[in-house]
């Protein structure tokens, strides 16, 4: 029961405070033109062209990071893309795993595991004829 009184009540004390602020009251303009108005205006547009230079400035350094992450990844694609030529296919692949933490773009990402399938092709074929040679020694095979 009283929990159907205290919704009742805070039914009535919403509509009450609906129909007073509904209420419009209008005041007249100040004597002497609209000063009053033109600055809130004015101030306003400073912010709103302070927000634009942020923005820009923002955009702006985003920009330049992300340019600078690409550059690094294709620096580290064009190593890789050196090992693999030289025959030093696990340097190639430290390489490639360098690149986990980077934003490759799509045609940065087609190279990579163009790489990948050619290096693992060449140590599939290599392991076939020499497996120690192949694993860089590490069975401690021909000395």
């Amino acid at each position: 029961m009283k929990t159907k009184s205290i919704i009742v009540g805070i039914i009535l004390c919403t509509a009450l405070a609906v129909v007073n602020g509904c209420k419009k009251q209008e005041t007249a303009p100040p004597p002497g033109g609209s000063t009053a108005s033109e600055a809130p205006a004015s101030e306003a547009a400073k912010a709103v062209d302070a927000v634009k230079t942020t923005a820009k400035e923002a955009t702006d350094e985003a920009a330049a990071r992300f340019k600078a992450a690409e550059q690094q990844a294709q620096g580290l694609i064009d190593k890789a893309k050196a090992c693999v030529a030289d025959g030093k296919y696990q340097d190639a692949l430290g390489n490639l795993s360098q690149l986990g933490n980077l934003k490759l773009t799509a045609d940065q990402q087609k190279l990579v595991d163009d790489l990948k399938a050619q290096i693992q092709k060449a140590l599939a074929k290599a392991t076939a004829t020499d497996p120690a040679s192949a694993l860089g020694g590490a069975l401690g095979g021909k000395k």
